[in-house]
């Protein structure tokens, strides 16, 4: 049904959503007329009563109403159809030769399809339904799912805690087909064996996928140390490009695991190790080793604003013993994955750890989450993976 009830914004307050950004936060809204129901469907309407949009509802969470459509139009199986017809026709549009055996299909607001989540793996659909209202219509955005792509298998890792927010369980479970892991999939050019019950995000982090091989192709014939590696992407591909060495670490015994299989059945030859990064970089300043390739790939240090000050720290600390360890001319590569953190920051973090050591970076190469994980330039929270490539400039003697 269309969204019969109206919400109503607040005056006095600037409003995101006028300029494009589809998000209401609970502070924003003046009033509700009408039958509200968690999960159910809203008109937005702006103080003076102009109509501004669908939206998904939900009382429970901090952003109260997400826009689906600037149109009068329900949340059914028609209109999702549609947006999934345009979701896998701009997916299809990236591939260039052979179709890609691992991709994101649907990317939440980025498709207008707030709190959908849609990878695939080979034969395997893995979802996620990050808020009510699409949690409610899992059943149907399966069938069309299986109806557009024709996969055997579909699967939900409902396990992402921002479900809580809304009120969601935390949960895994089948939607479609039977699942038996392994499943086979290719990602920059090395082939996996992934279970897609484990690992983060729905199995593997798509969202680098373009970065593992342009990180790579600053690897032949470099020492390389892959901090934070998970299932070794970087490394697998920097050894595969020609590494004289390559070492990883991580502190998930499972991710190393899963990494140092994927190793042995392509024939590549890693040093994993188990361990803190910070503990493990302090030690190997002390013991005067270097690498000619660093890849700085920490998880988010931070969800909330309020964490961002102790999260640059963290970020600076790591800078600072990655830079001691870099021999000169050496690559470092480095990623910041939290849009709490902006680009602004992040220049400024890599200008004060080049000043504290001494050290001349100079910017090779800036890259980005990949084109399957689109950014739209109205809402800044889909842009949150940058990274840098950099070499530290060897200044030899006049």
């Amino acid at each position: 049904m269309i969204p019969s009830t109206r919400l109503y914004l607040n005056k006095g307050v600037r409003h995101r959503i006028l300029a494009g950004h589809p998000w209401v936060f609970a502070s924003e809204v003046d009033r509700v007329e009408g039958p509200a129901e968690d999960g159910d469907t809203v008109e937005i309407h702006s103080a003076k009563g102009e109509f501004l949009g669908s939206a998904i509802y939900n009382r429970r969470s901090q952003i109260v109403a997400r826009r689906y459509s600037r149109e009068r139009t329900a949340l059914d199986a028609r209109w999702i159809g549609l947006r999934l017809d345009d979701a896998l026709a701009y997916r299809r549009s990236l591939q260039s030769g052979t179709a890609a055996t691992a991709q994101r299909l649907v990317w939440s607001e980025s498709d207008h399809l707030p709190g959908l989540v849609v990878d695939r793996y080979g034969d395997v659909l893995v979802l996620q339904t990050l808020t009510l209202a699409m949690a409610r219509c899992e059943e149907t955005i399966t069938r069309l799912l299986v109806e557009r792509t024709g996969v055997h298998v579909v699967l939900a890792r409902n396990d992402a805690p921002v479900r809580q927010l809304e009120g969601l369980p935390l949960e895994r479970r089948v939607l479609h087909g039977v699942y038996e892991a392994p499943t086979r999939a290719c990602i920059a050019g090395i082939d996996y064996e992934l279970d897609l019950w484990s690992g983060q995000k729905t199995g593997f982090y798509l969202d680098q996928a373009a970065n593992y091989a342009a990180v790579a192709a600053y690897a032949p014939g470099r020492r390389v140390l892959d901090c934070f590696s998970n299932q070794g992407a970087f490394a697998l591909g920097a050894q595969k490009a020609g590494a004289a060495s390559c070492r990883a670490i991580d502190q998930s015994a499972e991710a190393l695991h899963l990494a140092e299989a994927t190793a042995r059945k392509t024939g590549l030859e890693i040093e994993w190790v188990q361990g803190n990064v910070f503990d493990l970089l302090r030690h190997y300043e002390q013991k005067r080793e270097t690498f000619d390739l660093i890849v700085l790939d920490p998880p988010s240090f931070t969800k909330t604003k309020n964490n961002k000050t102790s999260a640059l720290r963290g970020y600076h600390e790591l800078h600072l013993r990655a830079l001691r360890l870099l021999t000169r001319g050496g690559i470092l590569a480095t990623f910041s994955c939290s849009h709490h953190v902006t680009a602004e920051d992040w220049v400024e973090l890599l200008q004060r750890a080049s000043s504290e050591t001494g050290t001349i970076l100079r910017l090779r190469q800036r890259l980005g989450q990949s084109p399957d994980h689109p950014v739209l330039v109205n809402v800044p929270e889909t842009e949150y993976l940058r990274g840098y490539v950099l070499e530290k400039v060897d200044e030899r003697p006049a």
